[in-house]
């Protein structure tokens, strides 16, 4: 086995004038020797182009940088940028996010000693608006992700649990089951579908990444993370009600949505309190079927 396969960084990125210099500068600073930069501009607008290019041009192997000419999805995006790849193995980053400088080197070592196809890390939060970093997991929250990841499918198939910044996955799998160009949430619905085919998923306790999170990320529209949601649940809606708790879980999560719609489309705070009682009796009536037990909590909860 070759100890040092070619890896493509692949670069998403879309007016990002602010943020691409620090991308593209931890592309460049990695630790591992052999690999290549593939950086996709999403037709910007501002200098994110010019700024990516000024950093990638003090790279010395190969890089390449295209450029849209009209702005299309995320996932089509990748699957433009995965066609210019030559590397065994590919790594996915946004134009706002960061690696550290071990983040390809961690994941080829680990991709190589376990019998996996793709693999995610722990890593950081960064809220651009507070200037305040935090862990992309909880404790708790990390130790079930990778005591789970043998049953990842079903753990994931009613909510995206997982931070998936620094996706690195064989590339023979992303020529062979392109993203879904139709979602937004490409991510996840990558995660579902490789492994509803069998393939192995890995996770590296190691903090590789830093995710920028920002007042327009995706995360804070609640409207597209519906139709995002509905989409990827829709392909294995079958297989979710045949399961009565991820059922409720699918259930819960359009609830939530709903509420949260409704709640960022109004400024009056008596409509939002309403709004949050009746997001907490709609929960209860789905989570609970014992109605004594329902009004005993709904009145504990207020």
């Amino acid at each position: 086995m070759n100890n040092t396969p070619l890896v493509s960084l692949v670069i998403i990125t879309m007016n990002h004038e602010k943020f691409i210099e620090q991308a593209c500068m931890s592309a460049i600073s990695q630790t591992y020797p052999n690999y290549e930069i593939i950086l996709l501009d999403n037709a910007s607008k501002d200098q994110t182009f010019k700024n990516a290019e000024k950093i990638l041009s003090q790279f010395g192997q190969h890089y390449k940088m295209i450029r849209n000419t009209e702005s299309f999805g995320v996932a089509k995006n990748i699957n433009i940028a995965v066609s210019e790849t030559s590397g065994e193995y590919i790594s996915l980053l946004s134009g706002d996010d960061w690696y550290t400088e071990d983040s390809l080197a961690e994941k080829v070592s680990y991709i190589q000693k376990n019998p996996v196809d793709f693999v995610l890390s722990d890593g950081y939060k960064y809220y651009q608006d507070e200037d305040k970093t935090t862990d992309a997991y909880a404790p708790k929250e990390k130790r079930h992700i990778i005591d789970s990841l043998h049953n990842f499918f079903h753990e994931n198939v009613s909510e995206n649990r997982t931070a998936n910044v620094g996706t690195f996955v064989k590339r023979e799998l992303l020529v062979k089951y392109p993203f879904d160009e139709s979602i937004n949430t490409e991510d996840w619905d990558m995660n579902l579908r490789l492994t509803s085919k069998g393939y192995k998923i890995g996770f590296i306790d190691k903090k590789l990444f830093y995710y920028r999170i920002l007042s327009t990320s995706l995360s804070r529209n609640w409207k597209l993370m519906k139709d995002s949601y509905e989409k990827v649940t829709h392909k294995y809606i079958d297989y979710i009600k045949s399961d009565q708790e991820l059922y409720k879980k699918y259930r819960l999560k359009l609830i939530h949505f709903n509420y949260e719609i409704l709640l960022s489309e109004t400024d009056s705070e008596s409509e939002k309190e309403r709004l949050r009682t009746e997001w907490k009796k709609e929960k209860y009536r789905v989570k609970y079927k014992n109605p004594v037990l329902f009004f005993k909590l709904l009145m504990l909860k207020k």
